[in-house]
């Protein structure tokens, strides 16, 4: 049985219907209840490194339209969890489904076999992913970066990948570095460059790895913003995170993992503000939130 709520009320904003975020039919206010399913489903999933268990029995539905951050102590298996979603790490045991297909394996002859070629690519074009580290082409100008992946990936035109990185530029507010190189960017700029070369693959889902762990604290901020502006225009995200303040403002559930195990999914509210075990109410009492202005 599938585990996670059903898709509830966006937490801090009205929501847009998710779609195609770069055209202009993301900047409709209209609230998304969800149609269609579950975009991902986790059944079962477990992973070792040897024979220590990096992901345990792991199930984890996310709706179309929904934020679910993923937080817990360092070395609990979220980062595995991400990857094991688009398939840079082979998952060992359970499934894996995105938009009902399934990750990385294939039935063959009534038999499951790990699927590494053109049905791996074709569900990896369709997730989005921001690592801690920026992994930007230096020596490829912000829009350079940006085109490259409709371009040799998706095989579209350059017209058609310029249109898409001036308007994920716009989106993330850097229309003016459009010919800078990495190197002239700040850390936060370069990281919201690595966001809007996701958003130019137009993703069904968005993967986030702790992409503000490297950021100098002032520089935070900015990359934030950009993903509370993911999360009003519906955009579907699963984002691993150390910043409550932002889980708990944007996120729709919160999900805690500890020891390679799922221990909680909850409305962010109520993991907040009603913890499900005391292991919980013990990670967060040593936190410093501001409150809730709500």
């Amino acid at each position: 049985m599938l585990a996670g709520p059903s898709l509830g009320q966006g937490r801090e904003e009205t929501r847009s219907k998710p779609g195609t975020l770069l055209s202009a039919a993301a900047e409709q206010t209209t609230r998304y209840e969800g149609s269609g399913g579950p975009l991902l489903q986790l059944i079962d999933v477990s992973k070792y490194f040897g024979k220590t268990p990096a992901l345990s029995d792991v199930n984890l539905t996310v709706n179309r339209g929904e934020t679910v951050a993923i937080v817990g102590p360092s070395g609990s298996g979220k980062t595995t969890l991400l990857r094991c979603i688009n398939f840079l790490v082979p998952y060992d045991s359970g499934r894996i489904l995105v938009n009902g297909r399934l990750v990385g394996y294939r039935e063959q002859q009534g038999n499951t076999v790990r699927d590494t070629g053109h049905n791996v690519n074709e569900i990896r074009k369709r997730i989005g992913m921001v690592f801690q580290q920026f992994n930007l082409f230096p020596h490829r100008t912000v829009l350079g970066n940006l085109i490259e992946g409709p371009l040799y990936v998706l095989r579209i035109t350059r017209s058609e990948a310029v249109t898409r990185a001036q308007a994920a530029l716009e989106l993330i507010g850097l229309m003016d570095k459009v010919e800078a190189y990495p190197d002239q960017l700040s850390g936060g700029q370069q990281q919201r460059v690595a966001i809007a070369r996701a958003l130019c693959m137009e993703p069904e889902l968005m993967l986030f790895d702790e992409v503000t762990s490297a950021l100098d604290p002032e520089l935070v901020g900015e990359v934030l913003s950009v993903m509370r502006q993911l999360a009003r225009k519906g955009m579907t995200m699963v984002v691993v995170t150390h910043e409550m303040e932002f889980a708990r403002d944007v996120a729709d559930r919160v999900v805690f993992m500890e020891a390679s195990k799922i221990v909680t999914d909850q409305p962010a509210s109520d993991f907040f503000e009603r913890p499900s075990t005391p292991r919980i109410g013990a990670f967060l009492s040593r936190l410093s939130l501001p409150r809730n202005s709500d």
